[in-house]
């Protein structure tokens, strides 16, 4: 009897362990979208639209829009149009407006991503 109950708890200990690093796993499976920023969010996820990105990350255009702030880096993902506010922007300041996939930590709570690979999709 005892050794059922041991073999029962044992079981049931790994049970609750296994879809806990499952979803860590899922967490921070690598994903494909568009970088942005925050203002355009979705909006600029086509090619040729980095020169519209590069304005938004820099505060706007050089003339016309003084009152325009610098925006933040964030990530649009493919698979639901999601937006991740990038926590480590110089990761990806060589990729405005471009088709990568991305693999890093997400924190689906605050909606941010920190930046560990990046690798460009070709088109």
């Amino acid at each position: 009897m005892t050794r059922r109950r041991t073999v029962f708890a044992l079981s049931l200990v790994c049970g609750l362990l296994v879809p806990g690093s499952v979803s860590a796993q899922q967490k921070n499976a690598p994903r494909a979208g568009w970088i942005s920023d925050e203002s355009c969010g979705a909006q600029h996820t086509k090619p040729g639209r980095a020169d519209c990105v590069q304005k938004c990350w820099r505060g706007g255009a050089s003339v016309g829009h003084p009152e325009w702030k610098p925006q933040r880096d964030v990530f649009v993902a493919d698979e639901d149009h999601a937006i991740w506010m990038v926590e480590n922007p110089e990761a990806v300041r060589d990729f405005p407006a471009a088709h990568v996939v991305l693999a890093g930590q997400f924190d689906s709570a605050k909606k941010t991503v920190y930046v560990g690979k990046i690798t460009a999709v070709a088109e």
